[in-house]
């Protein structure tokens, strides 16, 4: 009795992103990690007040990132929604 073959296609470009999108949110959660370790560095060498002042600086950009972060989830649920079989 032979089994039946089944045909798997692959969307490369939809597999390429996956593969990015897998990198991008192991940087994301490096960079989480690496803004606590300076937060409390920045409290142990120059004290809270002083450590969230500098903080400030970086929140702005950290706050961007976090929205391109929220886009891509967006983008990715779009493309699940039309490339992913259900």
């Amino acid at each position: 009795m032979h089994n039946p073959v089944k045909v798997v296609t692959v969307n490369k470009s939809v597999w390429d992103y996956a593969l990015l999108l897998s990198g991008f949110f192991e940087q994301f959660r490096a960079i989480k990690t690496n803004y606590n370790r300076v937060f409390h560095a920045l409290i142990r060498n120059f004290g809270e007040q002083k450590a969230r002042f500098m903080m400030k600086i970086v929140e702005e950009s950290t706050r961007e990132f976090a929205l391109g972060k929220l886009e891509i989830e967006r983008l990715t649920a779009q493309l699940k929604e039309r490339c992913l079989p259900r």
